[in-house]
């Protein structure tokens, strides 16, 4: 191997290192809601299967265009029939064999209006269909917010109920301390172990927890169970008014996707009651080879109006079917402004209370963990019992556990609030087709 293979290796490997090395501090960082999203929304199946409808929904509209557009086509025919009797009677002009080529143009005039009527549908029906595709993207914000949070809030009860396991180990020496030189009661140290294995049997449970929030979260983002979450964004100190929310419930995608829904469907209304008119096209064919009564003329040019007459009362169901059609769009798209106008109540409301607990909780709290504090250092003075310090223990670890739970439930409704609303896709940062 010369010189230059070696320098040229050296660099290769130089490079491999670099981008594994930088691999892996990145798999060492925390990773935030947002990046959680970003890897849900190119996993998720419902998001692709939207996106495709997407698709459908802009080649349809490419369709109804190409029905105002000219149509050119390229024909031939061949005929072979039985002459014999034309050519007794002497018409030489006929031929027993006989073939056409020609190129023929097709070019609508009119078809009474329903071309640009249906060209104002499938637009309409495009933008639903983005409409219901962003939906689908806020719907699964909402969800991995949700698992993201869920997996923190386990996590952190977990870590709560450990430092408890913490604290009843220490009070469980320091009782066996007093208890060797007869300053405790046996009984004392018992009731601590009973109470600490209890907390050990409930640890065991967060654990199964936590394995199933890790579980959803993995289901969701396709992201390895054992990622480390950002755990630093913090709760809402206040939120907007519910009339603030409400007002924006026309952005809503799911809201707008029903608007557009009726649009469309008003204009398939137009395009069956233009079946009525007539339709006029103007017909061109220009002549390769054609037969030889007709070779001295090399192309032709024709008007063609229809006039519908009697159709056994197709057009009628037609056109009653699309009217039936536009007032049930308009019926889905109250039922969905309703639906949409109850959610945000209720998440406002939710987030509210959640706010206003958070508040009360972290207000007791700081009283239990002072009062904990203060039946500690009376127990070593004798003016408290063993068993008040163990209340005052437990009622200190189980508000903290409290506390940490509402935390995290007021960024589940508060996200869940975002999502109800067209704020959420500022929040995911915007979401690429």
């Amino acid at each position: 191997m010369n010189i230059n293979k070696m320098k040229n290796m050296h660099l290769y490997l130089g490079v491999i290192l670099f981008l594994l090395t930088a691999t892996l501090l990145r798999a060492g960082e925390p990773l935030t809601l947002k990046d959680c999203f970003k890897a849900a929304l190119k996993r998720s199946e419902v998001l692709a299967t939207q996106q495709e409808l997407v698709v459908q929904a802009g080649e349809n509209y490419h369709r109804a265009w190409g029905a105002i557009l000219p149509a050119i086509n390229g024909s031939y025919s061949y005929l072979l029939q039985d002459a014999s009797g034309q050519t007794s009677s002497g018409n030489a002009q006929f031929s027993a064999k006989q073939q056409t080529l020609a190129i023929t143009a097709d070019q609508p005039l009119f078809r009474g209006f329903r071309d640009f009527a249906a060209l104002n549908a499938t637009k309409a029906f495009i933008t639903a269909q983005e409409q219901s595709w962003q939906w689908a993207g806020m719907q699964l914000y909402r969800d991995v917010a949700q698992a993201f949070y869920i997996r923190l809030a386990v996590q952190r009860d977990l870590d709560v109920l450990d430092n408890e396991l913490k604290l009843y180990q220490q009070r469980i020496k320091e009782l066996q301390d007093r208890l060797a030189i007869g300053r405790s009661r046996e009984t004392e140290v018992l009731t601590i172990q009973a109470a600490q294995a209890i907390l050990k049997a409930q640890r065991e449970q967060i654990l199964g927890q936590l394995d199933v929030a890790k579980e959803v979260l993995t289901f969701l983002t396709g992201l390895d169970q054992d990622i480390q979450l950002d755990d630093t964004d913090e709760v809402p100190s206040n939120i907007g008014s519910l009339d603030s929310y409400q007002s924006e419930l026309n952005a809503r995608p799911d809201v707008m996707a029903a608007i557009k829904n009726v649009e469309a469907f008003k204009s398939n209304v137009s395009v069956a009651k233009g079946a009525h008119l007539p339709s006029a096209d103007l017909i061109g064919n220009y002549y390769l080879d054609r037969p030889d009564l007709n070779k001295d003329g090399a192309w032709d040019i024709e008007l063609a109006v229809t006039l519908p007459i009697f159709t056994g009362g197709i057009i009628s169901a037609n056109v009653k079917t699309a009217e039936s059609q536009k007032r049930q769009s308009e019926i889905q798209l109250s039922q969905v402004q309703r639906m949409a106008l109850e959610d945000i109540r209720t998440l406002h409301h939710n987030l509210k209370a959640d706010l206003a607990q958070l508040k009360a909780l972290q207000e007791a709290f700081n009283i239990s963990e002072k009062n904990y504090k203060a039946n500690v250092k009376d127990y070593e003075l004798n003016l408290v019992a063993n068993l008040d310090v163990l209340q005052a223990l437990v009622a200190y670890q189980d508000t903290e556990r409290s506390l940490e739970k509402i935390r995290y439930l007021a960024k589940i409704d508060y996200n869940k609030l975002e999502a109800a609303t067209a704020h959420c896709l500022s929040l995911m940062g915007g979401m690429e087709k």
